[in-house]
């Protein structure tokens, strides 16, 4: 029978690993969040889905002699694109404002906060405020077949600028 040497039991690394992880606080969850647009105060309650902003920097290469490459950070992409969901509901609520800002050339200026059951008021790295906001929307999938809510989605484009 084979034996793996040097093993030993640790569980008082497990413990104080634990101890020292739980200690920094409660996670925050993905469905731990409020998006809000102004003007449109009841939407934040059908909005289902959605991806905190993207944070980086462009990529500036410059190629030396033999081939050698270096790379270093460029300016700020404030730049976003993000993926956002919402839940029909029988009034229309959701298509009617979709409508109204694609139809209308809206722009928009979007919060999201992290926030949770234990803080209710976002802590100030969990908030982003989104200028210039403005949608693109896919089709729904409908389908007699599945019970399934009908969720519009499309994709939110504008700017962002971390403070």
């Amino acid at each position: 029978m084979g034996t793996i040497s040097g093993v030993q039991a640790n569980v008082s690394l497990f413990r104080d690993t634990y101890r020292k992880m739980t200690a920094l606080g409660e996670a925050i969850k993905g469905q731990d969040f409020r998006m809000q647009i102004e003007g449109y105060p009841d939407l934040q309650y059908l909005i289902q889905t959605t991806t905190t902003p993207p944070l980086k920097r462009e990529v500036v290469e410059t190629v030396g002699p033999f081939g050698v490459k270096s790379v270093q950070q460029g300016r700020f992409m404030n730049e976003l694109e993000m993926q956002i969901s919402f839940k029909e509901v029988i009034s229309g609520a959701a298509y009617q404002a979709l409508r109204d800002w694609v139809k209308n050339k809206k722009y928009l200026e979007v919060t999201l906060d992290l926030v949770s059951e234990s803080n209710q008021s976002p802590v100030d790295v969990h908030n982003w405020v989104l200028d210039d906001c403005w949608i693109e929307l896919d089709g729904a999938d409908l389908s007699v077949e599945d019970a399934v809510v009908v969720k519009p989605a499309g994709t939110l484009h504008g700017n962002y600028f971390p403070e």
